[in-house]
């Protein structure tokens, strides 16, 4: 610091110099993300998740293994199985994040995933299992986007990027967007895919209507030859990408 700068310091009265070091504070601290969930109560919370599973699948809060914190969510298909699904979705997304959004989760993946469709997280309407929305999923261990319109039918899916990371916990961002309809993901920080998305006459422009459920688990289009099991952890919605956990 130079002298002139010192002097220039010492003359401000204190409560001016206070503020300043609480405006300089609080610029530094990290934004809330609008939406969060670190599970560390130790359980699923009602108020905020609706638990959507079929057959003998498992959503449960544990500690055996978590990215951060002493707690992760579960997600297991227990067996080898056919065209099944387990979701923790938060039906009541805030109105800020409806139209564009980005999200951030850390996710752990063992053994690994079926080579089929296989769905890990959804934005989309109301409605479930008959609704339109936008998807981060896999397909034969690459990642796969995709529109899908399960009410009048039909999807747009484009699949590519790196192998799906096992048997270790990493940071899962993706970008959705309604307005024009894309998809975007990051693995570790690192963009990995993305892609647009069109859909007959409609263009690819509102194809979905707003994002007000976002689901996290699992949805298998096909079989499951063994079992495997998804951990979700530090799960993150906002409006502008939101990075890792600090």
């Amino acid at each position: 610091m130079t002298k002139n700068l010192m002097q220039a310091l010492s003359s401000l009265p204190v409560r001016f110099l206070l503020f300043l070091l609480f405006a300089t504070v609080i610029q530094a601290q990290p934004r809330k993300p609008l939406f969060s969930e670190d599970f560390e109560s130790g359980k699923i919370d009602p108020a905020k998740w609706t638990e959507r599973v079929s057959g003998d699948n498992i959503l449960r809060v544990q500690s055996d293994r978590a990215a951060h914190g002493k707690y992760a969510l579960l997600v297991r298909c227990p067996a080898p199985s056919m065209r099944t699904f387990a979701f923790l979705a938060a039906t009541q997304a805030p109105p800020e994040l409806r139209q564009h959004h980005f999200g951030r989760a850390y996710v752990y993946v063992t053994p690994k995933l079926p080579a089929r469709h296989t769905i890990l997280i959804t934005a989309g309407t109301p409605g479930f299992p008959k609704y339109k929305y936008e998807e981060v999923a896999t397909l034969n261990g690459r990642f796969q986007l995709t529109f899908v319109d399960q009410i009048d039918g039909g999807e747009d899916w484009h699949s590519g990027g790196p192998d799906i990371p096992l048997d270790r916990w990493f940071r899962l961002e993706w970008e959705f967007d309604d307005h024009p309809n894309r998809a975007t993901v990051w693995v570790d920080g690192e963009k990995v895919y993305e892609t647009p998305f069109t859909f007959k006459q409609l263009g690819g422009d509102g194809l979905v209507g707003g994002f007000t459920d976002v689901a996290f688990g699992f949805r298998l289009w096909g079989a499951a030859p063994e079992a495997f099991d998804v951990y979700f952890d530090d799960i993150a919605l906002d409006t502008q990408r939101i990075g890792a956990v600090h």
